[in-house]
């Protein structure tokens, strides 16, 4: 069907990230796709046929797609359509997927969503920026605290030199997927996210346990690491989600499996070193008296809540004797 030059439809061509690479117009039907130069859109996919898909204007004038026959076949939306079938085509236009290629079809029936209006101006582009400056001082006090008075001065290298290289080192690698996936080097974009986000990581990291220690909560202190690794795999969340923007599931799905198998990881390396599924409850660093909001116990309670440790640790003195007794027994019977 020629109609003497009047655009049809257009044809949006690139990959399955959602980014157009080209576009092509169409003035007649039928349009045949394939990596074949004879066909009217050819792709550069080696797991696209010669001549993979068909366009065509059926009998209602509506449009339908055939598979053409090859090995993959295509996928109309949600749908596979295997090789020799074809499917009438929304008036609205259509999403296929041949091989790795999408092409979204745009009919002149399409509803074209309101118009958008242009992001505001952003002036706190800067935020980012002190929020790294902060998690700076943030490492440096930290690192300060813990080296005692008259410290070498190289005892700074890790935090003065190895904290920015690891951030850039961080972004860079975030940028370089960027440039696989999106063809851009996006460092300053993932530098956006990485900075407040690491921040609050470590502002966390610095406060829970002062706070937990100042109410006397053991039981939040014990959440502290949980926690942390949330926040961990939010800021990862974040930087594949501004990496692959037409991927929300999946991006969910992959961080949510990272955080599954790390828990379960961690939970079975603590059972089997700690005979328990968590830490004791244990203040690398007392808290400031000022902070101390939980009140004081008398010295008949610490030794009352030692008491079941006492006799845990009698048992396993006796279930080590008796092994050794064991063993010295099997010892003899050998050298009999």
């Amino acid at each position: 069907m020629d109609t003497g030059g009047r655009r049809l439809a257009l044809i949006e061509c690139g990959e399955r990230d959602a980014r157009g690479a080209r576009t092509l117009d169409v003035h007649a039907w039928p349009l045949t796709v394939g990596r074949a130069l004879d066909n009217d859109l050819v792709l550069d996919d080696p797991c696209v046929a010669p001549h993979h898909a068909r366009i065509d204007a059926d009998a209602d004038g509506g449009l339908r797609v055939t598979a053409l026959p090859g090995l993959n076949g295509l996928r109309l939306g949600r749908e596979h359509l295997a090789p020799g079938h074809s499917r009438p085509l929304p008036a609205g236009g259509a999403t296929l997927l041949l091989g790795h290629s999408r092409l979204r079809l745009r009919l002149p029936g399409e509803a074209l969503a309101p118009e958008r209006p242009l992001p505001p101006r952003r002036g706190g582009a800067w935020l980012p920026w002190a929020a790294g400056a902060a998690l700076l001082a943030l490492q440096t006090a930290q690192q300060w605290l813990a080296l005692d008075p008259g410290a070498d001065l190289s005892m700074w290298l890790p935090t003065l030199l190895g904290l920015p290289l690891a951030l850039a080192a961080w972004c860079g690698l975030w940028a370089l997927l960027a440039k696989l996936f999106q063809h851009r080097f996006d460092f300053a974009g993932h530098a956006r996210i990485a900075l407040p986000g690491l921040f609050g990581v470590g502002l966390f990291e610095a406060l829970w346990p002062q706070a937990c220690a100042a109410i006397d909560a053991p039981t939040l202190w014990q959440l502290g690491p949980p926690l942390q690794a949330l926040l961990l795999a939010g800021v990862v969340w974040a930087h594949l989600r501004h990496l692959l923007p037409a991927h929300p599931r999946a991006v969910g799905a992959t961080v949510l499996s990272l955080v599954l198998g790390g828990g379960a990881l961690t939970l079975a390396a603590t059972e089997r070193s700690s005979d328990r599924w968590h830490d004791a409850p244990y203040m690398s660093t007392l808290p400031l008296p000022a902070w101390r909001l939980g009140g004081t116990e008398p010295p008949q309670a610490l030794v009352a809540r030692m008491a079941p440790l006492a006799q845990r640790l009698a048992e396993r003195a006796a279930q080590a004797r008796r092994d050794e007794a064991a063993g010295g027994a099997a010892d003899a019977g050998d050298e009999e």
